[in-house]
């Protein structure tokens, strides 16, 4: 089969085209479609179906560049391309090593292709994805999963009929090693929690998971409906009296088509976003029912109540979201050598960014001073340059907790060495954290704070290791992300050495590693 066929009839079509295409949710013949395309049998299969129901076909293929030889998978679409009258475009994208690959891959490529793509997700894919959003805890929306469309026209197909579809035009595809790494979690969903899922239901559960997200995605659409007919999500009150899954749903739709993330990449429009999350929302509700004078929520954006009414609009500086920084060149002073490596963050970094969160959390506590509790050794001095920073008359308490000890990873065992002396009942507490690595010691502290009965609780972290968590937190304000590497200065030790540092540095170690 060396001609092309993308202007072929339906009859010249083989029946493992043909029937699929029945399943598929394709935009009308003659539409223009954009798919993303890496060479694979779905993404294969999806360029295939696109050119068969009469599509203006444009592949776009990705390379991120993460194995050897990778840049010969070009090759292989184009020429799928040329066959099945599609036009090609290559696209190349540099990822660094370090936590997260997977998902800055993802973002990579979403980040080249253009808004609308078409991917090749599948009934399969679909399943795989409901059970991760349900593993991390997500909501109706999550539990949704994909929506059917000309964004995922391929959902009502399993990778056995992308297979076929290939097999049928003689497309052999390539197979990507890394789809077998069981160290990503949708690897170990499919390779093991589905056939465990299949073994105990004594049936495939692919096509219930498939129609547990079209029945939670219709839900879904309804209560979207019935919460924008019915409530006007920047009025303050009205919010506030309304049934809170509503009221959810009405913020929701707010802050997404405010300003948002894309759900699919490229440049979405406002109904193309992912969905704040629920700790945002909320902070939102606190907001609008009074208890919480203002919120910080994704995009660098902020909350606040004014006259009875929501505002949305940019948090103070810009910067209140986490900032990522760059390793710099400079080495630690001799006295601290070799033990101290290179400097992730300045002095005169530091300084800036202090002043920026002091001018967000004077701002937002305008109305009623916050009660600062640092979390002593480490962010004494954090503690003292950010209460210089806040223009307002807070109190300052500080504890003591203690899960690391001598050592350079967190315990998970969290013992308080110093409580407060400061009544926290009906006051606005800020806890002051050096740095959120596990988030387990932070987890707890903020439950043990929840008992006495504050106003809130709220945080602000001068440091935050990527990719390091172990729980969901919700942090309202974030000093800088940083690589997940043990660092010390500017009050951070080990075994009670290198506070002093005016910077913050990656520690090395002693030499030989003793």
């Amino acid at each position: 089969m060396t001609s092309a066929l993308g202007s072929a009839p339906a009859a010249e079509w083989p029946d493992a085209v043909t029937d699929a295409l029945a399943r598929c949710t394709f935009p009308p013949a003659g539409s223009a479609v954009t798919v993303a395309v890496s060479g694979g049998p779905d993404s294969l299969a999806l360029l295939v179906l696109a050119a068969a129901h009469g599509c203006v076909v444009t592949a776009v293929h990705v390379d991120h560049g993460l194995r050897p030889g990778s840049g010969a998978d070009a090759g292989v679409v184009a020429e799928a391309a040329r066959r099945f009258g599609a036009s090609f475009v290559g696209e190349r994208v540099e990822l660094a090593a370090g936590p997260n690959l997977e998902a800055r891959a993802r973002a990579a490529r979403y980040g080249v292709l253009p808004a609308g793509v078409a991917t090749g997700h599948t009934m399969d894919d679909q399943a795989e994805t409901v059970l991760s959003n349900l593993l991390r805890g997500a909501g109706l929306d999550g539990l949704a999963g994909m929506r059917p469309g000309p964004t995922h026209p391929l959902l009502g197909l399993r990778r056995a009929d992308t297979e076929a579809v290939c097999a049928a035009v003689a497309l052999v595809a390539l197979r990507d090693p890394s789809n077998a790494d069981r160290r990503h979690l949708r690897n170990r969903i499919r390779h093991e929690l589905l056939p465990l899922c299949a073994e105990l239901a004594r049936r495939d559960p692919v096509p219930l998971l498939a129609r547990q997200a079209e029945l939670c995605g219709d839900e879904g659409a309804l209560l979207d409906a019935l919460a924008a007919a019915r409530y006007d999500p920047t009025d303050a009150r009205a919010l506030s009296e309304a049934p809170v899954p509503l009221a959810r749903r009405a913020v929701r739709q707010w802050l997404r088509a405010a300003e948002g993330t894309p759900a699919s990449g490229g440049r979405p429009g406002p109904a193309d976003r992912h969905p704040p999350s629920m700790a945002e929302v909320t902070r939102v509700l606190a907001v609008a029912g009074g208890d919480a004078v203002a919120t910080e929520i994704s995009g660098g954006r902020r909350v606040r109540r004014r006259g009875g009414r929501l505002v949305v609009g940019p948090a103070p500086s810009g910067k209140v979201t986490p900032v990522q920084t760059e390793e710099a060149e400079r080495l630690a002073p001799p006295w601290a050598a070799p033990e101290v490596g290179v400097e992730l963050v300045s002095a005169r970094t530091l300084a800036a960014r202090v002043h920026e969160l002091g001018a967000a959390i004077t701002a937002d506590y305008a109305e009623e001073a916050p009660l600062l509790v640092g979390v002593l050794k480490g962010a004494m001095i954090f503690m003292s340059d950010l209460c210089r920073a806040i223009e307002l008359p807070v109190d300052v308490d500080f504890m003591a907790v203690s899960s690391y000890g001598s050592a350079t990873r967190t315990s998970g065992v969290v013992r308080i060495v110093k409580d407060l002396d400061a009544e926290l009942t009906d006051r606005h507490v800020l806890v002051v954290e050096d740095i959120i690595d596990s988030g387990l010691t932070l987890n707890y502290l903020r439950k043990y704070l929840q008992a006495r009965h504050p106003k809130s609780v709220e945080v602000c972290a001068l440091l935050v290791k990527e990719g390091e968590q172990r729980v969901e937190l919700d942090l309202r304000y974030i000093g800088f992300t940083i690589p997940s590497t043990f660092v010390v200065g500017y009050g951070l030790d080990v075994a009670e050495r290198f506070r002093n540092l005016a910077g913050v540095h990656a520690y090395v170690g002693p030499p030989g590693g003793h």
